[in-house]
């Protein structure tokens, strides 16, 4: 291999490997911020549920052009019913948390459709 194509490789290897970072801190985030969210409103958050489900190019807060990673999340309000939210992490900022309603202690599960 000459020197030029070994360079070209060590760049190729040095751009996945910051990308697979970039990815991994960003679901990070997304873990930290569904489960904080939980938290606070007395939820159980359910750990192994958090799936990257899109990614875009778009602007943070400070406006600067990256990576927007959409993940979907699940949790628990009794610890028998599963309810879902997406979480949004543009960078290393959560942006936007959007969770389904659920049934508050003492009230009857929702049922979709009308009588």
């Amino acid at each position: 291999m000459t020197g030029e194509g070994l360079l070209l490789a060590v760049l190729i290897l040095g751009a996945l490997a910051l990308a697979w970072s970039t990815l991994m801190a960003a679901q990070e985030q997304a873990r930290r911020g569904a489960s904080r969210r939980c938290r606070d409103l007395g939820l159980q958050f359910l750990d192994e549920s958090l799936v990257r489900v899109r990614t875009r190019l778009g602007r943070g807060r400070n406006g600067r052009l990256g990576l927007v990673h959409w993940y979907r999340f699940e949790f628990s309000a009794d610890g028998s019913r599963r309810h879902g939210g997406i979480i949004e992490v543009a960078g290393r900022a959560v942006r936007r948390i959007e969770m389904e309603p659920w049934p508050q202690p003492g009230e009857e599960p929702r049922q979709e459709g009308g009588v």
